[in-house]
């Protein structure tokens, strides 16, 4: 560094940081970032979701799946033969249809498996959004052992009580159960049910390796069901039941308790450090931590203590969250997303990403999730803009979407120094020729070029600016794939006082 010139050096782009007043942090992160993934230091554009092409012709209230691992003969011939369906819930009934987005046969197409009934009795299941469950059972439709096992799908909500859907027939059968839960999980081979409405403080389990079996046996209590009562009498209630490593992990607003054991002689309900979720669908697993929404923002439970997660470092995005539109939470494979509605929307219209691994955030807006299942490595998704469509999330395949990237301000510690003349260094990687929109602020002004980007060609951008402060703007509205590598560079002439 001169008293006249100086360089500025982006080694490698991270993530979103908005901690602190703006002013002087590294220029590696972004202080304003819309879909871009920065996995090892690169900068590229996130993509579009991937449409499935079939249309569930009501609105989906809840997506789940249904993994098919032993061999039967489809109840109908619009059915795939093989393969996990996916399974879509509605107000007016139960869909199927095969995860692969074939557009070449029927077989693609969503089917109907179940219709509620115009006058649902108390033995029909009445439609909406479920809590649900995969598992296998032993027994055919008349509950006569069978010897070939099925993969079955559990379902509850409030308002009808329990089924089973059957991975053989598709057929449906209530499971009749001591309550109504609003949610399910599973737990060393229990049925484990909860949120249950007049009775917020009970927890409830089934006899284990049987889902249909909730009596309690009394000469043998390890092999019948039971229930938990696990009062705060501070108003709150169960909102979630998660499996964490080998414990069940259950989840108020206000706090979180962990139960141990595996039969009803050894349980014990133990309650741990911190506050719960108040979004029980914000909530994934990643391995042993726990990721959700708490009373001030993000938070992780380690499996022991809940903390405050990296508050800091998306508070002004997290400012811009309507708080009356439930968020969604789920793993993408190391990343946890988070759909969230921003800037008035009164849906979810972005979604915040953490990689778990790269320990980055980022913000990916265009999409407008109504809820995410994840399955085999993918994370599928519904749409509040297009409530009868399935997409599915990816970043190898599919249209960019635009995207930009902001940095800091910075002075370089010389506040009685103009900075002026910047000559901008880039290398961006594309097979095809796009656009970018480069520009340079200072606290007086916008300097931006629309600069054409040619395959193999590194880019060397004047831009005519001065200022004491200054940030590095990107931006791109091209749908065209591109990566920028090894970072950037700015030279800039110095004017001291």
């Amino acid at each position: 560094m001169s008293a006249y010139e100086t360089s500025v050096t982006i080694p490698s782009f991270a993530g979103i940081n908005q901690s602190g007043d703006g002013y002087n942090q590294s220029m590696r992160y972004a202080r304003e970032m819309e879909n871009v993934r920065v996995t090892g230091g690169i900068f590229t554009p996130m993509r579009q979701g991937i449409e499935h092409w079939a249309t569930v012709p009501e609105p989906i209230l809840t997506l789940a799946y249904l993994p098919r691992r032993w061999a039967f003969t489809p109840p109908r011939q619009d059915i795939p033969e093989t393969g996990t369906l996916l399974v879509a819930f509605t107000a007016g009934g139960i869909w199927v249809k095969g995860i692969e987005n074939t557009k070449d046969t029927e077989k693609g197409l969503w089917v109907e498996v179940y219709t509620v009934p115009n006058q649902a009795t108390d033995a029909d299941f009445k439609g909406g959004a479920v809590s649900w469950l995969t598992y296998e059972v032993n027994t055919d439709g008349e509950g006569q052992r069978t010897e070939t096992p099925v993969d079955v799908l559990i379902f509850s909500n409030q308002e009808s009580g329990m089924f089973m859907l059957r991975a053989d027939t598709l057929t449906l059968t209530q499971i009749e159960t001591p309550k109504k839960f609003g949610i399910i999980a599973m737990y060393n081979e229990r049925i484990w049910g909860t949120a249950i409405d007049g009775d917020p403080d009970m927890m409830t389990y089934s006899a284990p390796y049987d889902p249909t079996d909730w009596e309690q046996n009394e000469e043998i209590p390890e092999d019948g069901a039971g229930d938990i009562q696990v009062p705060t009498w501070d108003g709150d209630g169960f909102v979630s039941l998660e499996q964490v490593g080998s414990d069940l992990v259950a989840f108020k607003r206000n706090s979180i308790w962990r139960i141990y054991g595996t039969n009803p002689g050894e349980f014990v309900v133990q309650k741990q450090y911190g506050a719960g979720s108040i979004e029980a669908y914000s909530i994934a697993v990643a391995n042993s931590m726990v990721y959700m929404l708490g009373h001030e923002g993000l938070m992780r439970y380690d499996g022991n203590t809940t903390v405050p997660f990296h508050q800091d470092a998306l508070k002004e995005t997290m400012a811009r969250m309507n708080k009356s539109v439930k968020p969604f939470g789920a793993m993408h494979g190391t990343t946890y997303c988070l759909a969230i509605a921003i800037d008035g929307a009164d849906v979810c219209n972005a979604v915040v990403e953490y990689d778990t691994q790269e320990y980055t955030f980022a913000l990916r807006t265009g999409l407008f999730v109504s809820s995410f299942v994840p399955y085999d490595g993918a994370l599928y998704y519904t749409s509040a803009y297009a409530p009868g469509k399935v997409y599915e999330m990816r970043d190898d395949y599919g249209l960019p979407l635009p995207c930009k990237w902001k940095s800091g301000y910075q002075d370089l510690g010389l506040k009685n120094s103009t900075k002026s003349a910047f000559l901008l260094y880039m290398t961006v990687d594309s097979e095809t020729p796009l656009e970018l929109l480069l520009g340079l602020r200072t606290e007086k002004k916008l300097k931006q070029k629309a600069v054409t980007v040619r395959p193999g060609k590194p880019l060397r951008v004047h831009l005519n600016n001065q200022g004491r402060y200054f940030r590095l703007e990107i931006e791109c509205l091209s749908a065209v794939p591109f990566s920028i590598m090894g970072g950037a560079r700015i030279d800039l002439e110095l004017d001291p006082d």
